[in-house]
């Protein structure tokens, strides 16, 4: 899984920087995004949590579990749609990562005022690190219970 978060964030990374080296050299705006993506990002990573919870919450009861009344399955198809939800984020947010700090390397190299830009595609960056954070711990989260294999 890490190759893959590498080889998107330097996807990510390139594309950035060339799209910001074509759009100066053609004279168009700048490619920033908009104050709303950092926040999105946010949302989503928190939302990644919040939906693989019921699943954490079940592998760990299940961890105490030693006789009685087994805790109740949580649904395996929502299990799989958590974590295939879980997998595009991480992907999604590490690409994101790619193209602000692709971003940011151009303002800080090439640019003669960068300081609104800068600010906003950092924002934009730490919204896509918390985005590919939040699905690796929604993924970590989805991990087969210890011992499932006689159910």
């Amino acid at each position: 899984m890490g190759k893959v978060i590498f080889g998107f964030s330097a996807v990510g990374l390139v594309l950035g920087l060339a799209l910001s080296q074509l759009s100066a050299g053609f004279g168009y705006v700048f490619p920033a995004s908009p104050a709303s993506l950092p926040i999105s990002l946010l949302v989503l990573a928190l939302a990644n949590h919040l939906f693989s919870y019921p699943i954490y919450r079940y592998r760990k009861q299940l961890g105490g579990y030693k006789e009685g009344i087994r805790p109740e399955r949580p649904n395996p198809f929502y299990a799989v749609r958590v974590l295939i939800l879980a997998r595009a984020s991480v992907l999604a947010g590490a690409l994101f990562a790619g193209w602000h700090a692709g971003l940011i390397i151009w303002l800080l190299s090439f640019s003669v005022a960068p300081e609104n830009l800068v600010l906003s595609s950092s924002f934009g960056l730490v919204g896509a690190v918390a985005l590919t954070v939040g699905g690796l711990v929604s993924q970590w989260n989805c991990k087969t219970p210890p011992g499932s294999d006689s159910d």
